[in-house]
């Protein structure tokens, strides 16, 4: 995930545009709530309850949740600008096949990561009811993973996984206008740390389905 150099050529886009006689105008406010799959791609080192490595986790995937809100400038006649506001939960899901080495004793461990980022949309607005946009955000992304017992021999509780993190995210995505000031939104994204993170911050795939609606 190149985030740093997807945020810089999406900001020199629009500097570009800006500067090169583009109008701002029509501001308006959307409104954006949705759902779909997430699909994480990192492996956990789980410690046991004295601080020692003890377990390999592997999150399956799990529904995912969003919000947003944000403002909307016309640039061009073929494009248009939003900054918001957005945030997100994805649900990582633990089973006894997932932990290594080791089977749960009792319930499996629940696993979440939540997302909050400031996000740029770029949208193609001259072909008609769809229209395709390009994003990139920067924000802070907590990946957690409750604590669990396994059954391997004499291993210990799991201790619980609780990492903070400066993270991002960029994506493709599509609306489709339904009726006028609502829209149907089809994206997918990569939302996680920003390279050279933290240990055992999570990064997932997010797809999802949405609706969004403009305040004039």
């Amino acid at each position: 995930m190149r985030f740093r150099a997807s945020a810089v050529v999406f900001l020199l886009v629009v500097a570009s545009l800006w500067g090169g006689g583009g109008r701002a105008e029509a501001q308006s406010v959307r409104v954006e709530a949705g759902g779909g799959w997430a699909i994480p791609s990192t492996t956990l080192i789980v410690d046991d309850t004295d601080g020692e490595p003890a377990a390999r986790v592997d999150p399956g995937s799990g529904p995912s949740g969003y919000v947003a809100v944000g403002l909307v400038w016309t640039l061009t006649d073929d494009l248009s600008l939003e900054g918001r506001v957005r945030a997100q939960q994805s649900q990582l899901r633990v089973g006894s096949d997932d932990i290594s080495p080791g089977d749960c004793v009792g319930a499996c461990p629940e696993g979440r990561l939540r997302a909050l980022s400031l996000e740029g949309q770029l949208t193609l607005t001259s072909v008609g009811r769809i229209a395709p946009y390009f994003l990139v955000g920067l924000g802070v992304v907590r990946t957690t993973v409750d604590a669990a017992r396994i059954k391997e021999g004499n291993t210990p509780q799991l201790s619980e996984t609780d990492v903070t993190d400066a993270g991002g995210d960029v994506g493709l995505g599509a609306a489709l206008r339904l009726v006028e000031g609502l829209s149907l939104m089809a994206e997918a994204r990569v939302t996680g740390s920003l390279p050279g993170g933290k240990e055992n911050a999570v990064t997932t795939f997010p797809f999802t389905l949405g609706f969004a609606y403009h305040f004039q």
